[in-house]
């Protein structure tokens, strides 16, 4: 198996002044803890640290392309996986914002051609939540082709689909959900869901390296996605088009920070969109608010109470992606994969713990995470 060694020489470390177990800065044992990822499980990509806005620690490692030996750097865009289902949530706030979208309105307002057997009881908000009960993913419905599938395509097929329950009565998690809030999103803009996507997030936020990814229009500077086998480290990547609105943007550790930073305080959002996209259910329901899992976690020892985490991942063919906002402490850890599968949540959990100083007695507690 092939092992990647190699780190980025395009990266920026910024120390803060506080260790974790040694005297030595946290940025190094970030670092050091990160490496163990590359030489045991081939990890390659970028990480970003920061607390209250500041970067912490930033650094990418491995190769965006192996074959012609071109090193992954933090400006290197990378496909999210699901975690575009947070951006197509805060899009379709935004549109609430507007009063262009009623979270409780029956879907066939907005999308009138959806079969009327999926359509019956079916609504944003439970589009949001998970709660539909629409097959989860597409490739249940439908063999996926080479090519940029249309939205007209999407609606067709997942006309073809059943409801395995009562919308509002249970939660599963999937992308059909998605790919119906992307089309309400287009249909009530006019504009295609990159268009409305650059319209409603990206420009405003200055995200000016992020952006839906098609075949006919790839990111310049995208990283190859690759997968681990018994053979090597291989190409391998999706059709994201059949990805409409649940795995199909690309983005940077840098990009990620400032959309994630905007969703602390009113301004993009307002305070009663953002407590509802955070406003989390229970177990049996996911823990799922509007495009994100909400869940607690574990301070560091001087605090006695639990904090809130605000998180979404995504993995795909060639990617992993994972975003960990521990709102408490402000601190956001990113993580940009090009390269499956590594245990990309269990790293995020050690990141967070190494920066906020958790010792080892209660990190054994923090699991549930």
């Amino acid at each position: 198996m092939i092992k990647v060694f190699v780190t980025s020489i395009a990266l920026m470390l910024i120390f803060p002044p506080f260790a974790y177990g040694t005297t030595a800065p946290v940025g190094d044992k970030l670092n050091q803890h990160i490496q163990h990822y590359v030489e045991d499980e081939n990890f390659q990509g970028a990480v970003l640290l920061a607390q209250k806005g500041k970067v912490l620690f930033k650094q990418a490692y491995g190769y965006a392309d192996i074959k012609n030996k071109i090193l992954n750097t933090t400006q290197h865009q990378f496909l999210i996986g699901s975690m575009t289902k947070s951006f197509t949530a805060v899009a379709a706030m935004r549109l609430v914002e507007q009063n262009k979208l009623d979270l409780h309105a029956p879907i066939a307002t907005y999308i009138p051609k959806l079969d009327s057997k999926l359509a019956s009881g079916l609504t944003l908000h439970l589009l949001l939540k998970h709660q539909s009960g629409l097959t989860r993913h597409l490739e249940h419905l439908t063999s996926f082709e080479e090519k940029d599938v249309t939205s007209s395509e999407i609606l067709s097929i997942i006309n073809t689909s059943e409801q395995s329950f009562k919308p509002g009565t249970q939660y599963e998690y999937g992308n059909l959900n998605y790919h119906l809030v992307a089309l309400i999103i287009e249909n009530v803009t006019g504009k295609s869901y990159a268009e409305a996507m650059h319209t409603l997030v990206f420009a405003p936020l200055e995200m000016q390296h992020s952006g839906v990814e098609r075949i006919a229009n790839p990111p310049k500077n995208r990283a190859n996605g690759y997968r681990k086998s018994v053979f090597g480290i291989n190409r391998d990547e999706n059709i994201v088009s059949y990805a409409l609105g649940s795995g199909d943007i690309y983005s940077t550790v840098e990009d990620l920070l400032k959309w994630e930073q905007a969703l602390y305080t009113p301004g993009f959002l307002s305070q009663q969109s953002i407590d509802l996209m955070f406003k989390g259910e229970n177990k049996a329901l996911g823990y799922y608010g509007y495009g994100f899992r909400i869940r607690e976690y574990q301070r560091s020892r001087e605090h006695n109470n639990l904090g809130k985490l605000t998180r979404h991942g995504g993995s795909m063919d060639g990617f992993s992606s994972n975003l960990h906002r521990y709102t408490d402490d402000q601190l956001t850890v990113i993580i940009l994969a090009n390269v499956r599968r590594f245990s990309i949540r269990t790293l995020t959990f050690e990141l967070k713990e190494i920066a906020l100083g958790v010792d080892s007695m209660q990190r054994s507690r923090s699991s549930f995470e």
